[in-house]
């Protein structure tokens, strides 16, 4: 017992002075690192609705929709896009914002998108 104490002495004593390596987390927020992937974001504006996010999702978390189409005087056809993620499929692996040729979407540093309501994990931009 005592040759288990003598080896464990200097190992603790060590320990004793430092910080804590650990964070109290819902009070002490930490910061994520550069290229973390959090949850996807899009930009409805910059979408031209090619689809090739939801062709490249690996978990078929993406859903595009065409909300309106209108002609101006000049003859030029604008479309609108909305978008749905569903955060509960998702795995975070930045395919979509890899593959879309506008950059409409990025992913954002936000990390607790836990819920009580599978409906809160669905987000839709338009």
């Amino acid at each position: 017992m005592s040759l288990r104490l003598g080896a464990m002495l200097p190992e603790v004593l060590r320990h004793l002075f430092k910080k804590p390596a650990t964070v109290q987390y819902p009070f002490q927020k930490i910061g994520v690192p550069k290229g973390f992937r959090g949850k996807p974001v899009m930009d409805p504006n910059l979408c031209i609705g090619c689809q090739m996010c939801v062709r490249d999702c690996p978990s078929e978390a993406l859903e595009i929709h065409k909300e309106s189409e209108s002609t101006d005087e000049a003859g030029k056809v604008t479309k609108r896009f909305s978008m749905t993620f569903y955060l509960d499929r998702c795995s975070h692996c930045a395919q979509c914002a890899e593959v879309c040729p506008k950059k409409a979407i990025h992913m954002d540093t936000e990390f607790e998108d836990a819920a009580f309501d599978r409906g809160a994990l669905k987000l839709t931009y338009k």
